[in-house]
């Protein structure tokens, strides 16, 4: 078993590309749907074709229903998919295996960054988690859903948080900078 890395808060940063992560999900499953309807225009006996393009069309009006009713959507699953059908039964050169990095990429674009506070400091996540010491630091806060990290060489890290993401992850303010200013003062006294 490996060692679980535990934090006293996670503060879940806002994600500012969900639209334009969305709008390109929008796009590429319409592109999919033109592709295949290309694809049974040449080979109209090929029911594979027609079998895929049903599961993309389905998987796109789930993405509209939820869409609609203001849930959070997502078109990795549709466009490996359509990536999966096309090259199964379509000879599109290398857009299948476009299709396929595109809806594994959409996954990790559309994760919310996180940071981790704990005695031994903070971490942030990302393909290359970064870790700071609290001796590093000056002031940490959140003020207004924005969260400031000011570090002793002058350099400051601002994000708005999402704490609509997550009930398990939501931070009460106050709390947390109390937590924050604890931990500070805890270095600076040695």
């Amino acid at each position: 078993m490996g060692k679980q890395k535990i934090h006293d808060y996670v503060v879940v940063l806002k994600n500012h590309n969900r639209k334009t992560i969305e709008m390109t999900g929008w796009l590429l499953s319409v592109l999919a749907i033109i592709i295949f309807l290309v694809t049974i225009y040449r080979e109209p006996t090929d029911w594979g074709i027609f079998f895929s393009l049903f599961i993309i069309i389905a998987m796109m009006a789930s993405n509209f229903v939820e869409k609609r009713k203001k849930k959070k959507i997502s078109f990795a699953t549709l466009l490996v998919c359509a990536g999966l059908g096309l090259s199964f039964f379509a000879e599109t050169g290398y857009v299948d295996s476009l299709f396929i990095l595109a809806g594994i990429a959409e996954k990790f674009l559309n994760k919310n960054n996180e940071i981790g506070f704990s005695e031994a400091g903070i971490v942030m996540s990302g393909l290359f988690p970064k870790k700071y010491d609290w001796s590093a630091l000056s002031n940490v806060i959140i003020k207004d859903d924005l969260l400031t990290i000011d570090f002793k060489n002058n350099k400051v890290l601002q994000h708005y948080t999402d704490d609509e993401e997550d009930d398990e992850y939501e931070v009460e303010s106050d709390e947390f900078n109390e937590y924050c200013q604890g931990r500070l003062r805890e270095v600076e006294g040695g």
